[in-house]
């Protein structure tokens, strides 16, 4: 392989990688190698499609066998590939994509869907890459980053645009600039959880961090911090503090069940951590459920003697 060397690792196998580019014997043909045993093997296949280059690969989340290999045709128009047999044959599918695609991503959550960052901005599909439309981000976009735990949650990094935002499976984008010195973004990562963070690798080599702790941000960011809960000591005796993490100026609330399920103690919480004096309760097994906004998150306490 002369050029490429994008590459992917099938979440539901990893000894199963493929990586691909393009390789140039008087004109570019593109290229898919793959291995099925870590690393410790591969095969290589040059597809006959002149003129046409890889630049992008993902995986299905439940098919293992299934796998989608995104790039350009004649330079400029869009290429996309798939395979259902683990790369031992592929099938173009690109009706409905304008421009060269240089990323895939997939949703875990569900089969069908996919998103394309192109030359021509972000297209999705809902049929599992038979057919795409495009949605209202229409910049050249480089990178495709999805949120694991909130799928309705995409961020693309345009090539002069930006970063952008999207809560809504793409329907409506949101830019995300503020502090961003370098628009022109390669690539972008992101770590998942209570609190959400979204890495960015801009042209000229700088990296760019955003959270909401950060201040990056301007107004309410689609990366504020998710509420994350903690209770120690756990078990406890006679107190326990319940440390919490929420958006700011969003009303927590903390609900505590016994082992039937009724509720023992109910508050409205204000500072973390929170000082919950268990001595009136009954030794036993009770759960704590800490809500705000639209979210909550949940755990076990243990009161002894």
């Amino acid at each position: 392989m002369n050029d490429g060397g994008y590459m992917a690792v099938s979440p539901l196998n990893s000894d199963i990688v493929f990586c691909v580019g393009n390789v140039y014997n008087s004109g570019y043909f593109l290229a898919v190698s793959h291995t099925s045993d870590g690393g410790t093997t591969w095969e290589h296949d040059t597809l006959s499609q002149l003129g046409s280059r890889a630049w992008a690969v993902a995986f299905d989340p439940v098919d293992p066998n299934r796998v989608y290999v995104g790039g350009d045709s004649a330079y400029s128009y869009a290429a996309l590939i798939i395979s259902t047999d683990c790369g031992v044959t592929w099938t173009p599918s690109h009706t409905g994509l304008v421009g060269a695609v240089n990323a895939l991503v997939t949703d875990p959550s569900d089969a069908q869907l996919l998103y394309a960052g192109t030359y021509n901005g972000v297209f999705k599909s809902t049929n599992a890459g038979a057919t795409w439309s495009a949605t209202s981000l229409t910049q050249q976009t480089r990178t495709l980053v999805l949120d694991p735990e909130h799928t309705e949650c995409l961020y693309a990094g345009t090539y002069g645009s930006g970063a952008y935002a999207s809560t809504d499976y793409g329907a409506t984008w949101t830019a995300i600039n503020t502090g961003l010195t370098c628009n022109k973004i390669l690539s972008l990562a992101l770590r998942s959880g209570s609190e959400v963070t979204l890495y960015a690798g801009t042209e000229g080599g700088s990296v760019f961090r955003s959270s909401e702790a950060t201040g990056i941000w301007a107004g309410p960011s689609p990366l504020a911090p998710r509420p994350s809960l903690d209770i120690f000591p756990n078990p406890c005796h006679a107190t326990t503090a319940i440390s919490f993490c929420a958006p700011l100026n969003t009303a927590t609330s903390l609900t505590i069940y016994d082992a039937s399920g009724r509720v023992v103690k109910s508050c409205n919480l204000r500072s973390s951590p929170f000082v919950l004096q268990t001595s009136q309760l009954t030794p036993g097994a009770y759960f704590v459920r800490l809500s705000t906004g639209s979210e909550t998150r949940a755990a076990r306490l243990t009161v002894l003697k």
